[in-house]
């Protein structure tokens, strides 16, 4: 039942995303309401047996900030949360979402106000190999009453103004393989351990470019990864004609990786990035001697 609500989807490039982060709603019907729009994307899994990973949703809450003098469990408090979405589960394979392609969970008003927390309810995890095998997930027990997903800085909502938050739903790191990940038959299982963060648009930039080996000669599936004090933040995979996207990305300075079997790394420090701007960094690989 491969993306059940998929017709229902809209897929939109990354860099369109952040020209209409922070838009205002011309509705008489919206007077002390904002509108948040909540848009889910991937960091990549660098495993080429894999077809599809395919998650669930079936619940989405908001938490608004509670006052300052609140202690962590009052902070906590069902009343703090609105639900953005409950009903059926909506299906998604997060391979298609790579390279600042984004598929819309939702777009909703909401209630003028600070909000700093996601919880997001998961039912199912599977993983379709290419080769047709398929991995029914365990979802965390300590998940069944969502996954909270921290909103920093914080998402304001403002009357009349349409805000975004994009959910990275990082494959990787949330997908652990069990067994040989090289060949098909050596894959036993994986380990499902939901990694996602939460990103306001309007505070965020992205990051854009080609990977090749010269002006003609693209390089598909070499690995960007973005690094945070040493700390991978994201990462993607070239497609066929070398292109990468990242977005969601807080402006900041970060250090970038690239690399590929068969080519040497490439490091490039010092790569800034603005909120509200792309950052073009390319890179040129040379293939390592034989």
């Amino acid at each position: 039942m491969k993306n059940l609500f998929r017709s229902g989807l809209m897929l939109l490039a990354g860099i369109l995303i952040l020209a209409t982060s922070c838009n205002q709603i011309n509705d008489s019907e919206n007077d002390g309401k904002g509108r948040v729009v909540l848009t889910l994307t991937d960091a990549p899994f660098p495993v080429s047996l894999v077809d599809q990973a395919l998650v669930t949703i079936d619940k989405i809450e908001i938490r608004s900030v509670a006052p300052e003098e609140a202690t962590e469990a009052e902070a906590d408090y069902a009343s703090l949360y609105t639900v953005l979405y409950e009903g059926e589960g909506k299906e998604f394979d997060l391979l298609d979402l790579q390279n600042g392609i984004t598929a819309e969970l939702l777009s909703m008003d909401l209630e003028v106000g600070s909000y700093d927390l996601i919880r997001m309810h998961v039912t199912d995890a599977t993983v379709v190999l290419k080769s047709g095998a398929s991995f029914d997930l365990k979802v965390p027990s300590g998940s069944s009453s969502g996954l909270k997903i921290k909103v920093s800085p914080e998402l304001v909502i403002e009357e009349g103004v349409e805000s975004e938050v994009v959910l990275d739903f990082d494959v990787s790191k949330s997908f652990i393989v069990q067994g040989n990940s090289k060949k098909a038959d050596g894959i036993k299982g994986f380990i499902f351990k939901p990694v996602l963060r939460a990103m306001c648009q309007k505070y965020s930039g992205s990051i854009a470019g080609i990977v090749s080996e010269n002006a003609t000669t693209p390089i598909a599936e070499a690995h960007v990864q973005i690094f945070s004090a040493d700390t991978v933040y994201s990462s993607a995979l070239t497609d066929a004609t070398g292109a990468y996207a990242l977005i969601g990305l807080p402006a900041g300075t970060y250090k970038m990786v690239c690399e590929k079997d068969g080519y040497t790394a490439v490091t490039v420090d010092q790569v800034i990035v603005k909120a509200r701007e792309k950052t073009v960094q390319d890179f040129t690989l040379a293939k390592t001697n034989p």
